[in-house]
């Protein structure tokens, strides 16, 4: 009787177990989706929308505070709206300022919008990964103080987007200026999907963490569906340059600092932007 009664416990485990992970595995479903419905949720999109809009610039816009990789999905279209303002200067002044004057003016009306963050991400990003160790870039990037290395790709970004907004036809300049900076920002999104973070802490830490493939792929469908509706060859040609130096910068980063900083995302970001310029001048050609 007791060997009986033995074996109706031996048998009754692994449908107790089979229960419990059955259970787990539905509670674990329903938990998801529950997160999904409340991240997708009116209210939660415009909490990620201003978040957004107050990372990549200096825009004081109202509403609640989300984590910055769960509002990465609209990096997109706040790049967006910065091509469109700058659309809207060039429009404005072109009848009474030259162009090289306008050109100036748009990159510093850039500049002044992104708070400058990025081209300081850009000078610190080339003296940490081109300057000695891991530790000693970390260290170097932290302190923020400006070296060789910073100022020259500083100097050479600028100059690069000077010279090919001002080689732009009349006929690809709106889309350079509109485009330009939306790819830039899907740099953003695409740098930090899947990256680890070099620190503990920081901007760079706070967009890799909590980044997911929802952020990455709903971004990644409205820079590539805008772009190439709208521009075809070129915009191909954009946007694979773009990947291509994306990909390099991750595997830069990764190897050089052990995954991205928050510097490391401003200087793809400036990069970025100046090589779409210079696509749309040079394809104009």
């Amino acid at each position: 009787m007791a060997d009986e009664d033995a074996g109706r416990r031996d048998a009754a485990a692994p449908s107790a177990a089979a229960s419990a992970d059955a259970a787990a595995a539905a509670d674990a479903t329903a938990a998801a989706a529950a997160r999904r419905r409340a991240l997708n949720a009116p209210a939660a999109l415009l909490a990620q929308l201003a978040t957004a809009v107050r990372f990549l610039t200096v825009v004081p816009i109202p509403g609640s505070t989300v984590e910055v990789g769960t509002s990465a999905l609209f990096f997109p279209l706040v790049g967006f709206a910065l091509g469109a303002v700058l659309v809207a200067l060039d429009r404005v002044t072109a009848p009474v300022v030259p162009l090289a004057i306008r050109d100036v003016l748009l990159v510093g009306v850039l500049v002044v919008i992104t708070g400058g963050l990025h081209l300081d991400g850009l000078a610190d990003a080339a003296d940490g990964l081109f300057t000695g160790h891991r530790e000693r870039a970390l260290t170097i990037m932290r302190e923020g103080a400006v070296g060789p290395f910073g100022v020259a790709a500083v100097v050479l970004v600028v100059a690069l987007k000077l010279r090919s907004l001002d080689a732009l036809p009349p006929e690809t300049r709106t889309a350079a200026l509109l485009y330009a900076p939306l790819l830039a920002r899907w740099a953003m999104v695409v740098l930090g999907f899947g990256s680890q973070p070099a620190q503990p802490d920081g901007l760079g830490h706070a967009m890799v963490r909590s980044l997911t493939f929802r952020e990455f792929a709903i971004a990644t469908v409205f820079a590539l569906w805008i772009v190439l509706a709208q521009t075809g060859a070129r915009g191909l040609l954009a946007i694979l340059l773009v990947a291509a130096t994306t990909i390099g910068c991750r595997i830069l980063a990764h190897a050089r600092l052990g995954g991205v900083t928050g510097d490391v995302l401003g200087a793809i970001g400036e990069v970025v932007e100046a090589l779409v310029f210079a696509v749309f001048a040079l394809g104009a050609h």
